[in-house]
């Protein structure tokens, strides 16, 4: 029999119900294929984290513990200067460490203080109180005497305060005489004066400051001249960092 003549088998149809079906199935074994290798990641990736807690936990626990172990040997004098007075000068305080754990009694200093947040500064006066609260966080500040030039340049170039909840920069005399006017302050020049000289409007003058906030080294926290101003021999030793230099390299 010639090609020409040979019989053509007859096409097969298939229903259109049941390709749909069969694409529906297809479809929905795709998303499954899917959603179990999306769900294998993820317990993957919740078992990494369980690891990471639980070694981060015990560090974290290690850490608070050796805080509270040189607290406790603060408050009972044996760390030496632990019975330092105040000597009533003006110090400005940065934080220049933070950690993944604190011990409350720290936090609580460093909220008092207004030194929650890394390469943030304030300026107090260093009396028996204060000298207290530095030495309780002093792992995590460095602080010393300003000069000057230093209180004019964080105060020109830095200063800020407070309006209806928003940080805003102290670019205008006319707000400072507003909010200081009673208190005979009315620019930036007698905000550094009654902050030099400890003057009897000193407190309110420091209040209406929010801290200052400060940038990182330009070449980083581990360069050596920083740490010859910030790092001491232990951690018993009192701070008489050259605040001045350090105020330098990140204002």
């Amino acid at each position: 029999m010639s090609d020409s003549n040979r019989a053509i088998p007859a096409p097969i149809y298939v229903a259109e119900t049941l390709l749909k079906k069969r694409k529906t199935n297809e479809k929905g074994a795709a998303i499954k294929a899917r959603q179990r290798l999306e769900l294998k990641k993820t317990k993957k990736d919740l078992r990494k984290t369980q690891f990471k807690r639980a070694d981060e936990f015990i560090r974290d626990h290690r850490l608070t513990e050796k805080q509270g172990k040189r607290l406790r040997a603060l408050s009972q004098g044996k760390l030496k200067g632990s019975n330092k007075k105040g000597d009533g000068k003006l110090v400005f305080v940065a934080r220049i460490k933070t950690e993944s754990a604190i011990h409350p009694k720290i936090k609580k200093t460093l909220g008092k203080l207004r030194l929650l947040k890394m390469n943030s500064g304030v300026f107090a006066v260093c009396d028996d109180s204060t000298i207290k609260d530095l030495q309780r966080i002093e792992p995590y500040v460095t602080y010393g005497s300003p000069s000057l030039k230093t209180v004019r340049d964080l105060v020109m170039k830095r200063g800020a305060t407070m309006i209806k909840g928003i940080r805003t920069p102290l670019s205008d005399n006319a707000m400072i005489e507003e909010a200081l006017g009673d208190q005979g302050v009315i620019c930036l020049e007698d905000i550094v004066h009654e902050i030099v000289n400890k003057g009897e409007n000193f407190n309110v003058v420091n209040n209406y400051l929010v801290p200052f906030q400060l940038n990182d080294p330009v070449k980083g926290w581990r360069q050596k001249k920083l740490k010859e101003i910030t790092e001491r021999i232990n951690e018993e030793e009192s701070a008489e960092d050259d605040i001045n230099k350090l105020v330098e390299v990140m204002n």
